[in-house]
C-alpha cells in the first residue's frame, strides 16, 4: 500500500547533496530544499534508500530521516506559502 513517507535529510557537501536530491527528485515532490513528500510503499522506499539514496552519503558527516505520514496526519497538515501536500492522482494516463 503506497503511503506518503517525508524524507529531510542534512548533507555537508555540495556534490553528494545535489546528487542525492536528483535522485530524490524522481520519485518524490521537493517541498523544501531538503524535504521531499514521497508517495511509496514501504518496500519500494526500502529498496531505494538501500540501493541508491544512503549510497551517495557519507553517514560520518551526513543524515537522512523518512517518517510515515498518515492519513490522520496528512489531513492536520497546515501548509503555507507553497503548494499542497502531494495528492496522488486519481488516474495515471500511459
Amino acid at each position: 500500500m503506497t503511503k506518503i513517507w517525508l524524507v529531510c535529510y542534512d548533507v555537508r557537501d555540495n556534490k553528494r547533496r545535489n546528487k542525492l536530491a536528483k535522485l530524490m527528485e524522481q520519485h518524490c515532490q521537493r517541498v523544501q530544499y531538503s524535504v521531499f513528500e514521497c508517495p511509496l510503499e514501504t518496500a519500494k522506499l526500502e529498496k531505494l534508500l538501500d540501493k541508491r539514496w544512503l549510497k551517495v552519503l557519507k553517514l560520518s558527516e551526513d543524515s537522512l530521516r523518512a517518517y510515515p505520514l498518515d492519513s490522520k496526519a496528512k489531513q492536520e497538515t497546515k501548509v503555507y506559502g507553497s503548494p499542497p501536500p502531494y495528492e496522488p492522482p486519481d488516474y495515471i494516463i500511459l
